[in-house]
């Protein structure tokens, strides 16, 4: 797709899957004016679906995550953040909406959710132990082949009950994080008494990216703005490497081959 000439190479690569796939979310989610909507996961693709809340007429958007990175940049955007590791991210969003729920919810995690490990969430994870490491088992059965990398989340289904018992009933999830044929756990019965849409799947890049270069020429978003980290080509590896610990300032990495 020709780019024009005003759209810069950072605009370009970041318009080329990841924005697209945030401003996906966000159609998945029905996101519409006045919406109060919750990210879970302010990745990336977390980021992107936060600014296209806001680009749809959001009224409020709840951001949550534990890394002190992603929810400071997810605070720039405007977002209200919620730190699982030390607040119950549906306990605390409910609380916001007077005890209503939010009208869209995104998950922007995939089958990489975390539960949390200290605060009032980390006592109902505790309980659910043994299902996490059964769904961990169902979908990474070989994990950590590099020492500490490329290793799942250890609550594959964590996102997805967050994010539909923060929902108001006959709300609309949005689903965009990854999860493989081989995931089961889905709080079904949850959603099915609330009246909840489910939307989800991969997203057609191709479709939304016109659009998204006249949002960028138009000065109603820069893209760049989520890029953290440019890199030269030769270390590309060790860049996967450093982004998949999920590494302070590792939100989103250029590769520069003009670098060395």
């Amino acid at each position: 797709m020709k780019l024009p000439d005003d759209v810069g190479d950072d605009q370009a690569i970041l318009m080329s899957d990841i924005f697209p796939t945030g401003y996906f979310a966000a159609d998945l989610a029905e996101v519409g004016p006045g919406d109060t909507v919750a990210v879970f996961g302010c990745g990336p693709v977390g980021q992107f679906a936060i600014a296209s809340a806001k680009l749809k007429g959001a009224s409020r958007v709840f951001a949550v995550d534990s890394k002190s990175d992603r929810l400071d940049m997810a605070l720039d955007q405007g977002a209200e953040i919620v730190n699982f590791e030390q607040e119950d991210p549906v306990a605390i969003i409910v609380d916001l909406t007077h005890g209503i729920g939010v009208d869209r919810a995104i998950d922007a995690v995939g089958v990489d959710a975390e539960h949390a490990h200290h605060g009032p969430a980390a006592r109902q994870a505790k309980q659910k132990e043994q299902q996490y490491q059964q769904e961990m088992e169902q979908v990474a059965p070989k994990t950590k082949p590099k020492g500490k990398n490329w290793r799942p989340g250890d609550a594959p289904s964590q996102a997805l009950e967050w994010a539909v018992m923060a929902l108001a009933k006959a709300g609309t999830l949005g689903i965009v994080g990854v999860y493989p044929p081989a995931a089961t756990s889905f709080p079904i019965g949850w959603a099915m008494n609330k009246n909840l849409a489910v939307n989800m799947g991969n997203c057609h890049h191709r479709r939304y990216i016109p659009k998204l270069i006249k949002l960028t020429r138009s000065g109603a978003i820069k893209p760049e703005t989520i890029l953290t980290k440019t890199e030269p080509m030769a270390d590309v590896i060790e860049a996967y490497k450093a982004f998949d610990r999920r590494e302070p300032g590792w939100i989103k990495v250029a590769l520069d081959a003009l670098r060395g």
